[in-house]
């Protein structure tokens, strides 16, 4: 046989080196499998993947998205029978993916990924110091790539999103932060993030939608424009459980539960998506703000017999506990009661709101508990005469008359009564005195957001910074993360 000609050698070579130089691609498969992944139709999307990588192992985007099905499924289920099999499966995976001999932005930015959907998991399963060196090498990764490839949108989305929540991180971390070579930047973050979600790529949904969370995290969602932007998404991807389930939590957090109990009611549902038990444990909430107790005893029995991880279980118990008691099913009330410290642990802040409320060994008042529930829920013409029906004596605890006036002051906002928010709630912080009662820096650090939106600057100023001098309250942490956050962007 003759021999080749050398110039049909070196064409050969060279388009050898191309191929292999350039294999990964966010392809048509890819694409769909993605899309199906974000719906948390993972069976679908695992059926893709396994389709692209036969043909193609050495996709890095490929390889990507498989990583994603895998985190997405810790994240939602939780379940720790399968955390070390999947933490193995992404760790090979990242070390697949640092074997590719190909040099480019999806490899690089792959790399990054994947390296923080670990982090994270191991994060959610309370693996901290893992957790935190993973996070620092998948920073690094995400500025290199920044400046080696520029015109990369994807990485901006991601590297955008860290650098607003390193930015928030309270200043007592942000030395240690710097030493080892994270950096965080608000704006910029913000404007990388802004970017991902208004130029077309392919992953500019999810920076949609993280661009309105973080839009709601840092402006307190004044105007409701992250809860707009992501019920649109949602209701225009109407099968996608994951929206679905973002524009629920941002409802709920606005208080606007009957918005929010029409899209669980309206939930994509069948076979094909994965199992998502925490959605029950967010519908007993909002039937519980509602006063719908049957609904919200069901919801929550849902959650316990689907969920297999260990968050939210004191919550859960707790929940039933409010809602047998309010019902005067002292039995039921006191098995759930005797629940909360047998399950689960206090990391989360529901279940650590559970754990505390045991160790004080007291009823609820029913009149402060019913207005507090009606008003997280939104509906502050029912919280208000609920509240009015509470009188307050010369007997009355402190801890009670300090707690009237707090909930007054927040029916009262949430009414947009602000004169009256702003004296309920300087007689809430009177009323504690020299307590520890967190009714004091709530309020402080509320009257800080109600100035704030006056554009009284001195005063909000002035409330924000009280709000951190309070010492020793069980909320010390996340108040004062949130008044520092406040102050930073006055």
């Amino acid at each position: 046989m003759a021999n080749p000609h050398p110039f049909f050698v070196l064409l050969w070579l060279l388009l050898s080196y191309t191929a292999g130089a350039s294999s990964s691609s966010f392809n048509q498969t890819v694409s769909r499998a993605h899309a199906e992944t974000l719906k948390l139709k993972l069976a679908n999307g695992r059926n893709l993947i396994r389709k692209e990588l036969q043909s193609n192992s050495a996709n890095a985007a490929a390889l990507l998205i498989q990583n994603q099905q895998d985190f997405l499924t810790l994240c939602v289920q939780q379940d720790p029978k399968v955390y070390d099999t999947l933490i193995k499966a992404q760790e090979e995976r990242l070390q697949q993916i640092n074997n590719l001999k190909e040099r480019s932005a999806w490899v690089d930015y792959s790399k990054a990924e994947v390296r923080l959907h670990i982090a994270l998991s191991r994060l959610l399963f309370d693996h901290k110091l893992a957790a935190a060196w993973d996070i620092r090498q998948a920073y690094l990764q995400y500025v290199a790539n920044t400046k080696r490839y520029p015109s990369f949108i994807p990485n901006k989305k991601t590297l955008g999103t860290l650098q607003v929540l390193i930015g928030s991180v309270p200043d007592t971390y942000k030395v240690f932060l710097n030493i080892i070579g994270m950096k965080g930047d608000i704006k910029s973050g913000m404007a990388n993030l802004r970017e991902a979600a208004t130029k077309e790529n392919p992953f500019q949904d999810e920076a949609i939608l993280l661009h309105a969370l973080l839009q709601h995290l840092l402006e307190q969602d004044k105007n409701k424009a992250a809860e707009t932007t992501i019920s649109k998404l949602s209701q225009s991807h109407p099968d996608n459980l994951l929206f679905a389930f973002v524009s629920m939590h941002i409802l709920k957090k606005n208080k606007r539960s009957e918005l929010a109990l029409q899209v669980y009611q309206r939930l994509p549902k069948g076979p094909a998506y994965l199992a998502f038990p925490y959605l029950h444990h967010m519908a007993a909430d909002l039937y519980l703000y509602k006063g719908d107790l049957n609904e919200s005893i069901h919801e929550n029995q849902l959650f316990l017999q689907q969920h297999r991880g260990n968050h939210y279980l004191k919550a859960a118990h707790f929940k039933l506990y409010l809602s047998h008691w309010l019902q005067n099913n002292e039995r039921q009330a006191g098995h759930h009661y005797r629940m909360i410290p047998q399950v689960g642990q206090p990391v989360v802040e529901e279940d650590a709101y559970a754990a505390r409320f045991l160790e004080q060994q007291t009823k609820p008042n029913r009149w402060l508990l019913l207005s507090r529930l009606h008003s997280d829920g939104g509906y502050y013409q029912q919280a208000l005469a609920t509240l009015s029906r509470m009188q307050l004596h010369d007997n009355t605890p402190q801890a009670e008359v300090a707690e009237y006036h707090y909930r007054r002051a927040r029916i009262h906002h949430g009414l947009q009564n602000s004169e009256q928010a702003k004296r309920s709630y300087k007689q809430a912080i009177s009323a504690c005195g020299n307590t520890t009662l967190y009714f004091a820096p709530h309020a402080a650090l509320q009257l800080g957001y109600l100035y704030q939106e006056e554009k009284n600057i001195h005063q909000a100023r002035t409330y924000f910074n009280k709000a951190i001098a309070y010492k020793g309250h069980e909320y010390k942490s996340s108040i004062d993360a949130k008044a520092k956050l406040a102050l930073l962007i006055l």
